[in-house]
């Protein structure tokens, strides 16, 4: 096949960051490395962009198997894609950006068109997905700090800031590894004015996480973040908080492990707990104000997302054995989260390695839509989609490898990035174009 219209191999990049358990002085050597190294350039592209990074096909209209689509995206019986849909699009239907080569973390947000992320591990920047304008830099944080985590709702933006040696981390030696101090920030992006609204410092013994020791959530009218405990108690877990706007604490969940994602929606809010690292599972909870103990879900995941309303939750079936497993397939449940009720929804899709397929769950005016990354033979990766009422799924041939995704304005944005990590394009559909019944 031309190598125009094969997709990238590889699915190393799957693996849930925050399951990397390291020694402490590589989190320290880490979160320094985010200041101190260089931006490398981001290539110009060769061709047009879509002709590179998108499987060509002569038509728009989404059709299982049309002339001109390139062979390998018709799934033959057996095929782990099996009973979705390949996608062709044309030129015209999608908007893309190039992105910054060097950005640091999957951790990104939506509002409208403008796709926030963290770029060298000090900065956060802004584009215009399908605008033909220069990404814009929203916050920078000084040398020995780093920005690990992002969410984005309303004309709010938040964010984590890190830093080894705590407090008292001087620049001249950037402290120590005895502690990681942290911060947690909102940005009224109307105003531009930040403002920190929670800090701490964790002491290095205690961090289970390698990467990040705070995870946060956003909406319109509230915010999450899980608090680790300051000194060496890892095994007592974290205390999950959720404030309004205005700070006021609304009320806290208090997990029995350490808490490596945090989701909120509506009144609902939802987080995942270490569970077995050596399978990548994570334990997941539920909570709100009126019941603000954490309820267990009954089933481990290894990803999971709260719809915006915070009335359904979905995560992808974790899956407890030994790889290769004998049935390639996966499943994701959707749980309507007021009544506990649970259906399976098939995302066909190879778990021959332990990747987690991240499914989100959006709301949409024809429904509720599961997106997650599908993988195919030989490590493809593509992003797919199914609304929760059945009926027909379907998945894009992207010519880069996926890291990101989301639905929101009834457009699905991904990112998807070269083999290499040197290129990078944010990429914006129509769900209508999908073709989805």
């Amino acid at each position: 096949m031309d190598e125009d219209t094969t997709p990238i191999y590889g699915q190393a990049r799957f693996g849930r960051p925050y399951l990397k358990v390291g020694a402490v002085v590589a989190l320290a050597a880490g979160i320094l490395a985010l200041g101190y190294l260089g931006p490398r350039p981001t290539p110009p592209p060769a061709s047009s962009p879509t002709a590179s990074l998108l499987a060509r096909a002569p038509t728009a209209a989404p059709t299982a198997a049309q002339p001109g689509a390139p062979a390998d995206e018709v799934a033959p019986p057996g095929n782990p894609l099996s009973g979705l849909t390949p996608v062709s699009l044309a030129d015209s239907d999608v908007k893309q950006s190039w992105l910054p080569g060097q950005i640091t973390s999957t951790s990104m947000a939506i509002l409208g068109q403008r796709l926030f992320y963290i770029v060298s591990g000090d900065q956060i920047q802004a584009t215009e997905v399908g605008a033909a304008l220069p990404p814009q830099t929203l916050v920078s944080v000084s040398r020995c700090h780093g920005i690990s985590q992002l969410a984005a709702a309303g004309h709010e933006l938040a964010y984590v800031v890190t830093s080894p040696g705590g407090p008292t981390a001087q620049v001249t030696n950037c402290g120590g590894a005895a502690s990681v101090s942290w911060s947690v920030w909102l940005l009224d992006l109307n105003s531009g004015r930040p403002r920190q609204v929670a800090d701490g410092v964790r002491a290095a013994s205690s961090i289970g996480v390698a990467e990040v020791p705070v995870h946060l959530a956003l909406t319109d009218s509230a915010y999450a973040f899980s608090r680790p405990p300051s000194s060496v108690g890892a095994d007592m877990g974290d205390a999950v908080e959720v404030h309004a706007l205005d700070s006021r604490l609304l009320w806290v969940s208090r997990a029995q492990q350490p808490v490596v994602d945090v989701m909120l929606g509506g009144g609902t809010l939802a987080f995942l707990t270490h569970g077995s690292l050596a399978l990548g599972v994570a334990n997941l909870y539920v909570s709100d104000q009126a019941h603000p103990n954490p309820s267990p879900v009954d089933q481990p995941a290894s990803s999971a997302s709260l719809s915006p309303d915070g009335m359904y939750l979905t995560w992808d079936v974790a899956y407890q054995g030994s790889f290769p497993r004998p049935d390639p397939s996966a499943d994701v449940a959707v749980e309507t989260v007021q009544s506990g009720v649970e259906i399976p929804l098939t995302t066909s899709t190879n778990r021959i390695a332990p990747a987690p397929l991240r499914p989100t769950i959006s709301t949409t005016d024809q429904g509720m839509l599961v997106t997650w990354f599908a993988t195919g033979s030989g490590g493809k990766v593509y992003p797919a989609a199914r609304y929760t009422s059945g009926g027909s799924g379907a998945f894009l041939p992207s010519l880069q490898e996926p890291v990101w995704m989301t639905v929101a304005g009834g457009k699905l944005f991904w990112v998807a990035e070269s083999v290499d990590g040197w290129s990078k394009v944010a990429f914006v559909v129509d769900l209508a174009k999908l073709g989805l019944t």
